[in-house]
């Protein structure tokens, strides 16, 4: 592992979790540098192989005091984790519970887009940006109403080409993951009426129509950026009057695919399916690497809990 060295008793065990979270198609960047902080830790508190301490705990939180609440966070995370693995070669490994983690590092609580922020936004996406010139209202009309229909990740979307579009079986391509591991996407009827309208209309604009060139450009005819998308969709958000309750933060882009995950559970509660049992299906289509990774996105919002009341009535009327 090139660029990754440990020292401390428990350097072989650092070397296995890595190598071990790596083959199962984990990057592992930032947390093997947590690992390599913590493995600093664990040279100044162990002499010898042994289980972790409370005591070896305490100075790796002391390491992580000027640190922001999220990041310290994280940190801990990631070190929490790899003690779960050693416990299984050291049984009196000791691991901090989340009392632990600091004051102000809950993370972000997604935002749950009404039907009628949905299309505020996708109006005001055809007005963006407000300068002729510049127009390239279809493309962010297109892009966020792509994102709401398939939720896919920003990151996902924005390396699209334009031969990862299968038009005969109506398939999405997605090669370049967050885990390295390419799956199909299917899209609707509509979503690909939606598509081939706006690629009409972006090689009316003049970009290359090839297989390689990307499904989503910027005016210059190159790829979108990640972060002209991200701030883009701030705009676009502020002007159609979105706003999150009690935050001042504002809604996220990527609160589109937490929508979308959000809305398919709600249609399957509609139809009357188990949706418990259909969690492996939205797990695979999300592109997670678990059940518990795709549970992140089951948020209880109000139509929900009102589908969920209604089916447990049907069942068990009082």
């Amino acid at each position: 592992m090139k660029d990754l060295t440990f020292a401390s008793p428990l350097a072989h065990h650092f070397r296995a979790y890595i190598a071990l979270r790596r083959s199962l198609g984990f990057e592992l960047r930032s947390q093997a540098h947590i690992l390599q902080k913590f493995d600093r830790v664990l040279q100044q508190e162990l002499s010898k192989p042994g289980p972790v301490t409370p005591t070896v705990i305490e100075s790796f939180l002391r390491s992580l005091d000027k640190l922001q609440p999220l990041t310290r966070r994280h940190q801990l995370s990631t070190v929490r984790q790899f003690l779960r693995y050693v416990r299984q070669f050291e049984p009196q490994t000791y691991i901090p519970d989340r009392l632990y983690e600091p004051a102000g590092s809950t993370p972000h609580v997604p935002h749950i887009y009404t039907d009628e922020e949905i299309r505020a936004v996708l109006h005001q996406a055809l007005l963006y940006p407000l300068r002729p010139a510049q127009s390239r209202g279809l493309t962010y009309h297109t892009l966020i109403a792509f994102l709401y229909a398939t939720g896919l990740r920003i990151s996902e979307a924005l390396l699209l080409k334009l031969g990862d579009i299968d038009w005969q079986q109506n398939l999405l391509w997605i090669r370049r993951t967050k885990f390295h591991k390419a799956r199909l996407v299917p899209m609707s009827p509509s979503t690909c009426d939606h598509l081939k309208r706006f690629l009409i209309d972006r090689a009316g604009k003049g970009h290359a129509t090839g297989a390689e060139a990307p499904l989503f450009v910027n005016a210059k005819g190159t790829r979108l950026s990640y972060s002209t998308a991200l701030h883009s969709f701030i705009r676009i958000a502020a002007r159609a009057g979105v706003r999150r309750l009690n935050e001042a933060n504002p809604p996220r882009i990527h609160d589109l695919r937490h929508t979308a995950a959000v809305r398919r559970l709600y249609l399957w509660y509609q139809e009357g399916k188990n949706v418990q049992a259909l969690l492996p299906v939205l797990t695979t289509y999300l592109g997670h690497s678990s059940v518990s990774s795709t549970q992140v996105y089951v948020t209880a919002t109000a139509e929900l809990l009102t589908e969920a009341n209604r089916r447990f009535e049907q069942h068990f009327p009082l």
